[in-house]
């Protein structure tokens, strides 16, 4: 597909003008011939199954790729599939010991919750309805060995008072700001949990007068995600929920949250269940996406809904964005798949009839600073019409762009790698190393970033966040389009210090929060070690090698490195 295909398909769809692709974008079906083989199995529609399964995305054994953990229901086996290396899988769940067979597990999410440099994995877990058991979550802490072991109960989140029934999406994040992850956990019968992390490999779960009693009173809990919405540094809690319940917290900064969900304006979503936060008119501003079904029959359903941040409200936008139409939604992520510098949208459907055959979508940002989407996903190669229930993206391939995975009700995976081609498809991709900051959650949680390209501003935000049972990779991605390099990004670290890159080619880095930029190891001393660590970053052209923040790297970087060195930093 060429971009002036794309381009006519867009000018047919909406009038729109041509050469809004940066690159040639290609989704590939590729399922079988990556290894993801596997996929979900259970009785059709049972109960509370039916609105499963879901996928999380981390690297697991830390040697610079993603690898993939599918939920695999009652009638099959969860999965755990290892990069190769070259975007291709092999499932290693009996390995390390997460190949739990026959149970009716649900979500995932994934976060390095005792701090000890491994990501770690939940699961929630729904019960059989009219059977009256508790479901059981699982909290698998990696062993850094390429084994799990499952410490839920000992951890303290196996299950809530709250919570007898089920869980369904999760989401790590450090509202606190002390350097661990906490968890939320939404459950769909009973109530929501908000589990504060001790520190000590061990949650307590909070009372409702956190949320002065709104947490546990809101049933029907989907997709939860710790996002800074006001710009004060603290994240905030967007929860996409069923029946009109989807709820805005703001974090007061003493460990408890407000709902603001009307001076914000949202929660018109009539069945709120997938969730993506991005700022799609680059104004600086995070916006809300939240999957809903589209109406029925004269009933109240509402479609998906595009909360556009105004400053301190929402504005509702998704007709004439449209983006309201997904049929019955699930599943949803935002991310630049054509690197123009402006965030597009994917969204996963179905149901029983009529929505058995609804298109899994891909909507791309028109460039316009009101919100414009046109539907793509013909023209672009994505065909799935089966049972869409979770959907994430990450870079399988490690190519520069986003890949997407759809897991699906009863049925198998589907993979639709991206072959996004062309001279103006540049992306940076950054990933965070906090190890070295003790006030820093790990992997970069609530780090806000900013980049400047292509004469504008794009703004991103890690969360980790649930895109509907589901976790995308733990990165922020931005597409620059023509631009070889990125003029400067602004790192802000949740602890709201800076680090500020300058002249960044195209590529994937690991961005490492450094207390002193010279104290390259991270470990609190300067010696050897942080002299010779420099030198290879700074021959490898690393961007937080370059100290005087110029984009160039030459004898002033030199110079500086010497005089911080040789006075310690202060």
């Amino acid at each position: 597909m060429k971009p002036e295909h794309i381009a006519a398909t867009l000018i047919g769809v909406s009038g729109l003008a041509p050469a809004l692709v940066a690159g040639d974008l290609t989704f590939v079906e590729s399922a079988a011939d990556v290894g993801l083989t596997g996929g979900h199995a259970t009785p059709a529609f049972e109960g509370m199954q039916a609105m499963s399964p879901g996928a999380a995305v981390g690297d697991f054994d830390r040697d610079g790729d993603q690898d993939v953990f599918v939920v695999g229901g009652s009638e099959g086996v969860d999965q755990l599939y290892i990069n190769n290396g070259d975007g291709t899988f092999v499932d290693r769940a009996d390995a390390w010991g997460v190949d739990a067979a026959g149970l009716r597990h649900n979500g995932a999410a994934v976060g390095d919750y005792d701090n000890d440099g491994d990501l770690d994995l939940y699961v929630t877990a729904v019960v059989v309805q009219g059977q009256g058991h508790i479901a059981r979550n699982r909290l698998y802490r990696n062993n850094g060995d390429h084994t799990f072991t499952d410490v839920a109960q000992a951890a303290g989140v196996q299950r809530t008072p709250a919570l007898l029934n089920d869980s369904f999406g999760a989401a790590f994040g450090d509202y606190d700001l002390d350097g661990d992850l906490d968890l939320f956990v939404a459950g769909w019968t009973g109530g929501n949990t908000l589990y504060r992390n001790n520190g000590d490999g061990t949650f307590t779960a909070q009372p409702d007068s956190v949320v002065a009693g709104d947490l546990f009173e809101i049933p029907r809990g989907f997709s939860p995600r710790f996002v800074d919405l006001t710009g004060d540094g603290r994240p905030d809690i967007l929860l996409a929920a069923d029946f009109f319940s989807s709820r805005v917290y703001v974090n007061n900064g003493d460990g408890t949250f407000t709902n603001e969900t009307g001076a914000w304006d949202a929660g018109h979503d009539s069945n709120g269940m997938g969730s993506a936060v991005a700022d799609f008119n680059n104004d600086g501003l995070f916006d809300w996406y939240v999957t809903s079904r589209i109406q029925l029959a004269g009933d109240d359903g509402s479609g998906n809904m595009l909360y556009v941040n105004q400053g301190g409200f929402f504005g509702e936008d998704s007709h004439a964005a449209g983006v309201n139409n997904g049929g019955w939604g699930w599943g949803a992520d935002a991310v630049d798949f054509d690197h123009d510098g402006w965030v597009d949208l994917a969204a996963t459907n179905g149901f029983p009839p009529p929505f058995e055959d609804d298109p899994t979508r891909i909507w791309l940002n028109t460039h316009d600073d009101a919100c414009r989407f046109v539907d793509v996903t013909d023209a672009v190669g994505v065909s799935h019409t089966g049972q869409g229930r979770g959907l994430l993206t990450f870079d399988a391939d490690l190519d520069g762009d986003r890949d997407l995975l759809i897991a699906s009700n009863d049925e198998p995976l589907a993979f639709y790698r991206n072959d996004l081609a062309g001279p103006d498809a540049h992306a940076i991709t950054l990933t965070f190393d906090t190890s070295g900051v003790p006030d820093l959650a790990p992997d970069g949680f609530g780090t806000r970033v900013e980049l400047d390209a292509l004469g504008m501003t794009q703004l991103r935000y890690l969360d980790g966040g649930c895109t509907y049972l589901s976790q995308s990779e733990l990165s922020v991605h931005f597409g620059i389009g023509s631009a070889a390099t990125a003029d400067e990004i602004r790192v802000r670290w949740a602890d709201g210090r800076a680090t500020t890159l300058a002249g960044v080619p195209a590529g994937r880095y690991v961005i490492t929060a450094r207390s002193c930029p010279v104290d390259w190891t991270a470990d609190g001393l300067l010696d050897l070690s942080d002299i010779s660590g420099w030198i290879t970053g700074f021959v490898a052209r690393h961007p937080q090698a370059d100290l005087t923040i110029d984009g160039l790297f030459d004898l002033a970087d030199l110079q500086e490195f010497v005089v911080m060195f040789q006075g310690g930093c202060e």
